[in-house]
């Protein structure tokens, strides 16, 4: 059942238990010595049995053929194989000798063909006859879903035979290694049978025996085994058949097919027969001695300190028999709990996916105390814990159904007086110990993810505790408690430290690919300098100038007698330049740190340390999932959905990656597809063409292309033809498309000639990758960037991005510029079609100071923000002040920035769950997604789920859905866009000061900063300043000041309440009790109902202040935050 808790073992001996250690083998040899591989093949009288110890470059012989025999059925070699490969050999496989060869093939169309002798031969099957077929086999598994041939007869593709006449084969499927048989029966229309086993060999693990035993006609005959052992499997295509198959005199081909499936890897000791083998006969063939995972070695691990080891290539089953995995990487930890690992990065820097599964290993030396003990052992999947080398706790394997129907379990808190319950979807397991109050070695072992379903650790923990007492996490020195506010506390440390190893992993993994681009940069330093420099304009000798951007606007101002508004104050600049740089307003930290800052040049060193902030990446997360139009889906993707790629988004802006390598990463559209890399860029789902849908976002983002309407005809209104836009999804796609009818507009040709616009592609036109963008980069540059790269992917990025094309260069800067001044030098900033600059001298010297940097977005942001044009007063201006950038215009705050900044003001987390409808893991990892817990705006997505049911409600999470769509958020982003809709509406201002946000914002709880500035001993006057400071940067008037004390003054020196010792504790809500496992259950229904109660009542208020003068002091906070000053810039 779900939640399993049993004891699993009682140890009566101090620390002892009988329990033997796990066995990766999947078999061991014992006993007498076997017999060799070869008598065991021959005893059963294989009709062909290609062993490949003496395969020659252009022949392998039959080593089971009769030296004079008619039909030999040797093999010839067709294109180019490796023979004297190293084979499955001793002492691992102990059937084998250690000088065993095999044969390597490529994974291109290289194969062995064998002649058919003709009609009734050997290697004709047909209705009543068995067949088997085995082979040793080691490939190259791929991340798609590619066939590698190991043996098929027929196929072929030649002129004397059928194109489709597959009379029998033996595959593997790429990417986990399934077994798949496959005829096609012989009735008068013809239909395939495909056959796939449900187990695969894993991924990167070595040799493997494969079989399959088969007698045609009859439906449930056909076994698969891998490894020796009988493996389930479904008839997945044209279903279990008594027909007769395909039987001609069509060659056989071991390692391709004319269809390609070529099998690229080694192959060794292939055999045919004519009758199904035995399992026991199949079971004979398989010996394998497992070598040990990678040794643990105890002395150097220090005390108090968990050594992580991670290993990949497990086979995707629910066995813990398995060879040893591959071991990757490790890290170190402190406590033996775990909610993620550092991710996997490849040598560019981008996130890869682990295999899955894969194994998590620690290992540390922890005392254990004297006296009875509890060891609790939760996991989300399969997991071992071992003390000294013998196994005391073990957990099941993940296993809940995802139909919908599952029960909703009760909560269970008997094991400990405050324990943390058991979420839905991991299990625990107890052992009971005697402990002496020494040190002992603990071993923990996790099998993470597997069959199918996202790697995910839920809450896995290992916990002490003795009877009747809170269990405390092992490790950290018992710091964490197995408590709610325990869990919570060393989850949000944990993922920061996480978030830091992966980093640090990042850095490392791709300093070489940093190196290329360094030297990427040099080169284009080189074109820019050989060009002509923008002149910087003469102003008079009396204007203020901070940096030349002030010479090219003022020069414009003069021309046209337009004086520049005046400088900012500095409250006010800062609560801008905070704002613009990292989303959020100013703490009373960044005040005190800037007022204390004598130097004259305090604005340009305050810019500095806001740019170097975290906040930065998470400012223009928002800015660009909207141009660029990531749009997850948390549950069975419909139109347009992308893969999270906001992860990669966030990496790169953190690490302040030059956006020219920025750009490139995101059109090679590689790395994890569905966990966060720039492979989800690639989705589009629903889409009929999907790279068209790319093309689009890429040429408005990058080029200032709008080719919208192009995507079903010309384009109307610009001179983008249908054929340019497919043209450049080629180049996504690296293959030409075809124009399907959907893309089209619907009508005959009389019909279309009516229409204002043209259609010059038909429906089914195929149209070829090719820039036709000359207008951008000249003849000679778009010919070297062809001729530099063979994929035309990689042609497009650098076309893209080469110094040569301008048009990039600018549009980034353009971007930038209309960011901090709410108007582009070109508007609009993403269809550059028809319009010019405002400044166009400006726009050039922006856009070679980026190509100078090495494409430092940083660079231009400090050139902007410490121009005097940036740091004027706002005010409202005239259309011709505008454009000449006289001052700033007022610019409200975005969605993301007013959440933010509520919540940083307020001190407080966002506390709005996990996004996620799957939270037990119960569905595949390709039909539901889990974004995590956000901790900043820009980590929300869309919660629709197209099912009308309270169990499905996401209850935290919605308020700021709902609160950030109001102002002008998009949940689902479908398409592109660079602008939101920023008009005022009355919703906001009724959302805001009636919304469950603004009411947590303002609520005096145990958690907030305005809390606990309350009960800082100090002045009235000084505490309304402090909180005009927080919450508007800046302090109050005369008037507000009276206005505000007048307010809090009654009842101030009472304000502090004394708590009682024992505080009566709030009332547990029912998390982590429902999923979409268990989403049509009534009682799901009824929990969720709670929860959206229990949110709507905000956070409970502190009992530290008196209950008037709280509500005083809230009343000041809602009045503040519900003024124009809080939702616009200064």
């Amino acid at each position: 059942m779900l939640l399993d808790r049993r004891t699993a073992l009682v140890c009566a001996a101090i620390l002892g238990c009988t329990v033997t250690t796990p066995n990766f083998a999947a078999e061991v040899e014992t006993g007498t010595p076997p017999k060799r591989y070869t008598d065991i093949v021959k005893a059963d009288e294989p009709i062909a049995y290609w062993r490949f110890q003496d395969a020659q470059n252009d022949t392998v012989r039959n080593t089971i053929a009769a030296p004079d025999a008619e039909a030999a059925l040797d093999g010839t070699v067709l294109g180019k194989i490796s023979p004297g490969a190293p084979g499955p050999q001793s002492p691992d496989f102990p059937l084998f000798g250690s000088n065993n060869l095999s044969v390597r093939l490529p994974a291109k169309s290289s194969y062995i063909r064998i002649a058919d002798p003709g009609a009734d031969s050997p290697l004709d099957f047909d209705a009543g006859d068995a067949i088997t077929i085995e082979a040793w086999v080691n490939p190259k598994l791929t991340s798609g879903r590619d066939y590698h041939y190991i043996i098929g007869k027929g196929r072929t593709n030649h002129p004397d035979f059928a194109r489709d006449n597959q009379n029998w084969a033996l595959r593997l499927q790429s990417p986990t290694g399934t077994l798949s048989f496959l005829f096609r029966s012989r009735s008068e229309k013809g239909e395939w049978h495909r056959w796939t086993s449900k187990e695969g060999l894993g991924g990167d693990s070595g040799w493997h025996h494969v079989a399959v035993t088969y007698t045609f006609g009859e439906e449930k005959s056909l076994v698969g085994y891998i490894d020796g052992r009988p493996v389930k499997g479904v008839w997945d295509s044209g279903g279990a058949t008594d027909r007769a198959p395909v039987v001609d005199d069509d060659e056989v081909r071991i390692g391709s097919t004319f269809h390609g499936g070529a099998f690229g890897g080694a192959l060794d000791e292939v055999a045919l027969y004519r009758q199904a083998l035995a399992p026991e006969r199949i079971a004979a063939r398989y010996r394998y001695v497992a070598p040990e995972l990678r040794p643990i070695v105890w002395e150097e691990i220090p005390d108090g300190t968990l050594w992580v080891d991670i290993f990949e290539g497990l086979p995707n089953r629910r066995s813990w028999e398995f060879r040893p995995p591959k071991y990757v990487e490790s890290f170190t930890t402190s406590t033996l709990a775990f909610v993620a690992v550092p991710k996997k990065y490849d040598a560019r820097g981008l996130q890869q996916d682990r295999s899955n599964p894969f194994l998590l290993r620690a290992a540390g030396t922890f005392e254990i105390p004297a006296g009875s003990q509890q060891i609790l052992l939760r996991s989300r999947n399969a997991a071992r814990l071992y003390l000294d080398g013998r196994l005391i706790a073990e957990t099941k394997f993940h296993s809940i159904s995802s139909s919908a129907h599952g029960r909703v379990f009760d909560v269970d808190t008997s094991l400990a007086p405050n324990i943390r319950p058991l979420r839905r979807g991991d299990t625990e397991t107890v052992a009971v110990i005697e402990g002496d109050g020494k040190r002992h070695h603990l071993r923990f072992e996790m099998i993470v993810g597997g069959q199918g379903h996202r790697p995910e650790f839920g809450e896995t923990s290992v916990s002490i505790a003795a009877p009747g007492e809170d269990f405390r996490l092992v490790g950290s020195g018992g710091t964490f408690l197995l408590t709610d506010e325990g869990w919570t506390e060393f989850k949000q440390g944990e993922r920061q430290r996480i978030a830091q190893l992966s980093a640090e992993s990042r850095h490392v993994a791709g300093s070489a690919e940093a190196e290329k681009w360094a030297q990427r940069h040099a080169a284009a330093r080189d074109v820019i300098a050989g060009q002509d420099k923008p002149v910087v304009p003469e102003v008079a000798e009396t204007a203020e100038i901070y940096n030349d951007i002030d010479r090219f606007i003022l020069a414009q101002l003069e021309k046209a007698k337009v004086a520049p508004a005046a400088l900012t104050d500095d409250y006010s600049f800062l609560r801008r330049v905070a704002l613009d740089v990292t989303g959020t307003i100013p703490s009373e930290a960044h005040l005190a740190e800037f007022q204390a800052d004598q130097d004259p040049n305090r604005r340009s060193r305050a810019i500095d340390r806001l740019l170097a902030e975290p906040g930065w990446a998470d400012n223009w997360m928002g800015y660009w999932q909207d141009v660029l139009a990531e749009n997850p889906s948390l549950v069975k993707p419909k139109l347009n959905n992308s893969g999270p790629f906001r992860f990669w988004l966030h990496e790169s802006l953190a690490d302040n990656k030059p956006f020219d390598r920025f750009v490139t990463e995101l059109i090679r559209m590689d790395g994890s597809r569905r966990f966060g890399g720039p492979a989800g860029f690639a989705m589009a789902t629903q889409n009929d063409v999907p790279m068209a849908a790319k093309a689009q976002i890429i040429g408005r983002a990058f080029l200032g292309l709008n080719m919208t309407c192009a995507r079903c005809h010309d384009a109307p209104f610009h001179d983008h033809k249908q054929q340019d836009l497919f043209a450049l999804a080629a180049m996504l796609d690296r293959k030409p498309l075809r124009v399907p009818k959907t893309s089209s507009v619907p009508g005959d040709e009389e019909a279309l000639a009516s229409m204002i616009v043209e259609v010059t592609l038909k429906p089914g036109s195929q149209v070829a990758p090719a820039w036709t963008f000359s207008e951008l980069i000249d003849d000679q540059t778009f010919s070297e960037a062809v001729a530099a790269k063979d994929d035309s992917r990689e042609q497009l990025a650098a076309l893209i991005t080469s110094p040569h094309n301008s048009r990039f260069a600018e549009v980034i800067v353009n971007r930038m510029w209309k960011r901090y001044f709410g108007r582009g030098l070109v508007e609009p900033v993403d269809d550059w079609h028809g319009v010019e600059p405002s400044h166009p001298e400006l726009l050039q010297y922006l856009a070679r100071e980026l190509v100078l940097h090495d494409y430092d977005l940083k660079h231009i942001a400090r050139l902007i923000l410490n121009s005097r044009t940036y740091q004027s007063e706002t005010g409202e201006l005239s259309e011709e002040q505008t454009q000449l950038f006289a001052g700033q215009v007022p610019r409200r705050m975005s969605a993301e920035q007013l959440v933010d900044s509520m919540f940083a003001v307020a001190g407080k987390p966002l506390r709005a769950g996990q996004l996620c409808l799957d939270p037990d893991g119960a569905m595949k990892l390709d039909t539901a997604t889990n974004l995590g817990e956000p901790l900043q705006a820009w980590e929300f997505a869309s919660l629709s789920n197209e099912r009308d049911r309270p169990s499905l409600a996401l209850p935290f999470a919605q308020p700021f859905v709902t609160f950030l769509e109001t102002f002008g958020w998009r949940s689902a982003r479908q398409n592109p866009i660079t602008e939101r809709d920023d008009d005022p509406t009355v919703r906001q201002p009724a959302v805001l000061a009636n919304g469950v946000l603004g009411r947590r914002m303002t609520r005096l709880s145990d958690d907030s900063a305005f809390t606990r500035l309350a009960q800082e001993e100090q002045p009235v006057e000084r505490l309304v300043e402090r909180v005009y400071l927080r919450v508007l940067t800046r302090k109050p008037t005369a008037q507000e000041q009276a206005l505000f004390v007048e307010l809090l003054l009654p009842g101030y020196v009472e304000r502090l309440e004394d708590l009682p010792q024992a505080a009566e504790k709030p009332q547990r809500l029912p998390l982590g009790m429902v999923s979409w496992s268990n989403h049509l259950s009534e009682r799901a229904n009824a929990i969720k109902i709670e929860l959206q109660r229990a949110v709507e009542q905000g956070d409970l208020p502190t009992s530290r202040l008196n209950t008037d003068w709280r509500e005083r002091m809230e009343d000041m906070l809602w009045a503040l935050m519900n003024s124009p000053e809080f939702v616009y810039l200064p």
